[in-house]
């Protein structure tokens, strides 16, 4: 079976292969969750803070990996370095199963945010080398569904898993093996498209270190260039701001996730149940993401951002299950839609397509640095308000800055962060 790119077909074992890259990479922590009061008892000697190190540092060495990988990306060894990173994850979680060493275990995590780091930037890279157009948004929906459905199902095998024995959950790290069967399969990606040479450098681009290029006055989406800088490659203005973009929508839907739980009339078993619902509603858009498109075309992000104000608006003003989570859904919904044109259109900030994985491994920083700085931003603005121990301040906060954006997003529309382009759909 063959499978349109925009450049040609390419074989769908190759697909599957990228797809791949994506089961495994939100995953980082999640054995840790459910047997945090299983590890306190088993190390009785150990602090808090070292077994919440088991969940922070993964995320927290994900991020040099992924500028490491993205710089790597240039180079004619894309093969090598998802290799090297698929074996680090998978040896990682292997020796997780087996340790009896809690400071064996935070070393291990590290280990696992390298090897995550290092296959991050490629799950959408490959993406962007292989295909142009309405098929790669289409791709990027789909990827982003697989990534949300992957971590929605082991999220209930590892709490199956952690009934039966606290070193079961690290099973789940282990799912790159199949990455690593499918590997040879991206050996058949044409050549033209791994290997793309950046544009040689002018004479006067060597005396400067920054500078307006000459460029065209319109991008091939129709998107304005006027007064852009170009350094390295990238648009700086473009760049710039689709990071901070990315960051706000990371950080606003990671509300519902952090703090749901922490409601007194929640239980466990709904706050889990809102959470699910939460990525459920990202994987059915992701794959929906193209039929979504070509219906609401140009007010496609004012849709998505309405639909994470109105799910804060039921956060805030009901106290339901229910309306809880359609809450959830909509938080999903309008993040799923989001997230993979982001993806989309970080392959547009860049001058020459060489620079595609670089630049998308300078997105995944701006998620990973959303998700650590959540409950600083929150606790930081709580203290301000006065507001500490309120459980509804962190809905209120986010909606409120949510709605904001909102508008902005409508005076932006027809600019290149919030714009879309026909070509999109």
């Amino acid at each position: 079976m063959q499978v349109q790119t925009g450049k040609g077909t390419i074989s769908m074992m190759v697909v599957l292969a990228i797809w791949s890259l994506s089961l495994a990479v939100d995953l980082p922590g999640l054995a840790v969750t459910p047997i945090e009061g299983q590890l306190r008892t088993i190390f009785s000697d150990a602090t808090d803070f070292k077994i919440q190190l088991l969940t922070v540092l993964p995320n927290l060495v994900i991020i040099p990996f992924v500028l490491l990988s993205g710089k790597l990306s240039e180079s004619k060894h894309k093969i090598a370095v998802i290799t090297a990173g698929t074996v680090l994850y998978i040896a990682a979680g292997a020796l997780s199963i087996f340790s009896g060493s809690l400071n064996m275990l935070i070393l291990l995590s590290c280990l696992l945010g390298a090897g995550c780091g290092l296959i991050l930037p490629f799950s959408t890279g490959l993406i962007a080398d292989v295909f142009t157009g309405k098929y790669r948004m289409k791709q990027m929906g789909i990827i982003s569904a697989i990534g949300n459905v992957a971590l929605v199902v082991a999220t209930f095998v590892v709490g199956f898993l952690a009934a039966k024995s606290w070193h079961l959950p690290f099973l789940v790290y282990l799912l790159p093996l199949l990455s690593l069967v499918l590997i040879p399969f991206l050996k058949k990606i044409p050549q033209s498209d791994y290997d793309q040479p950046a544009p040689a450098a002018s004479d006067d681009s060597k005396t400067t270190t920054a500078q307006t290029t000459a460029i065209p006055a319109v991008d091939a989406d129709g998107f304005s260039t006027k007064g852009q800088t170009v350094k390295g490659g990238f648009y700086i203005g473009r760049t710039v701001w689709l990071m901070l973009a990315y960051f706000f929508f990371v950080f606003a839907t990671c509300i519902p996730c952090y703090y749901l739980p922490n409601m007194k009339w929640i239980d466990a078993e709904s706050a889990s149940t809102m959470t699910s619902v939460f990525y459920l509603a990202m994987f059915v858009i992701g794959l929906g993401l193209t039929p979504f498109m070509k219906m609401f075309r140009k007010t496609t992000f004012i849709v998505a951002t309405g639909m994470i104000v109105a799910g804060f608006a039921l956060f805030i003003f009901t106290h339901a299950f229910v309306p809880y989570v359609i809450g959830a859904a909509l938080c999903g919904l309008g993040n799923g839609i989001a997230q993979p044109i982001f993806y989309t259109k970080a392959t547009e900030v860049v001058t020459s397509d060489s620079k595609s994985t670089l630049s998308l491994a300078y997105l995944q920083v701006a998620n990973y640095v959303a998700i650590s700085l959540v409950p600083v931003i929150i606790g930081a603005a709580s203290a301000i308000f006065g507001q500490k121990g309120s459980e509804l301040f962190p809905f209120i906060f986010s909606g409120i800055a949510t709605a904001v954006v909102f508008v902005f997003v409508i005076i932006r529309s027809r600019h290149f962060v919030f714009g879309m382009s026909k070509n999109y759909y």
